[in-house]
């Protein structure tokens, strides 16, 4: 589902907390405990849908 939503492979964390309906506070809190992996690109977080679809199948 979130390939057919979205045309590239990465998120921003403003989309990724959108999708996951969770505030930008969680994701950075998420980020910081290891339990969702992020990448950061020209100084923005990004997260894979690979990834994203992971937190989802494991929460």
């Amino acid at each position: 589902m979130l390939r057919t939503n979205y045309k590239r492979s990465l998120l921003s964390k403003k989309e990724t907390a959108k999708e996951l309906n969770i505030s930008q506070a969680t994701i950075d809190r998420l980020r910081q405990s290891g339990q969702i992996k992020s990448k950061r690109v020209g100084g923005g977080i990004y997260f894979t849908l690979d990834e994203i679809a992971r937190f989802i199948c494991e929460s």
